[in-house]
This record gives structure tokens, C-alpha cells and sequence, in this order.
């Protein structure tokens, strides 16, 4: 894998607790997704403050987990942890 640019913008795919719930229900890979909520948002807020040590800044990219839904079907790929990591760089790169 390549190392990432020192200035590239890092995206972190940010759920609501609905939201969360709702793309346990629907992703191909939901056993590998955190139990719940809680656990989830620890993880995320865990890897903030890796990345922040290093200097690096993770940017919360909310996530309309109906949106990705109906993005992944546009683009005829499974929801999974691949295409939530493809739709959030798909978010930041948008005008």
C-alpha cells in the first residue's frame, strides 16, 4: 500500500446511532462491524487521536447511510467495508 501524502485530506466515515443501526441491517460484511454503536464511535474516536499524534488530521465525513445504499447499487458494488471506504473518498473529492 502506499504511503499517504502528508497534506492528503484522511476521511472518517461518521455515523449517527440510526445511521449505525440502519448499515448493521444492510452491509454484506456487518459481522465484521462493531456490535454497536458505542463500540463503533470508541473505535473511531480511537483512531482521531492515532492519527493526531502523528501529526495527521482525520476528517468526520457524515454518512446518509441510504445515500451510500443507493450510491453502491448506482455503481453495482456490495455494501461493504470497500465501497463505505470508495463513497467516503467519492464525498471528499465532491465540489
Amino acid at each position: 500500500m502506499p504511503a499517504i501524502a502528508p497534506d492528503a485530506v484522511i476521511g472518517l466515515a461518521w455515523y449517527t446511532r440510526e445511521g449505525w443501526e440502519r448499515l448493521r441491517e444492510l452491509a454484506v460484511d456487518r459481522a465484521q462491524l462493531d456490535d454497536s454503536f458505542d463500540d463503533w464511535e470508541r473505535g473511531a474516536q480511537a483512531a482521531i487521536a492515532q492519527f493526531a499524534e502523528i501529526g495527521r488530521v482525520m476528517r468526520k465525513v457524515p454518512i446518509d447511510v441510504e445515500a451510500l445504499l443507493a450510491w453502491c447499487q448506482a455503481q453495482g458494488l456490495p455494501l461493504n467495508s470497500a465501497a463505505r471506504a470508495e463513497y467516503v473518498t467519492y464525498l471528499i473529492q465532491r465540489p
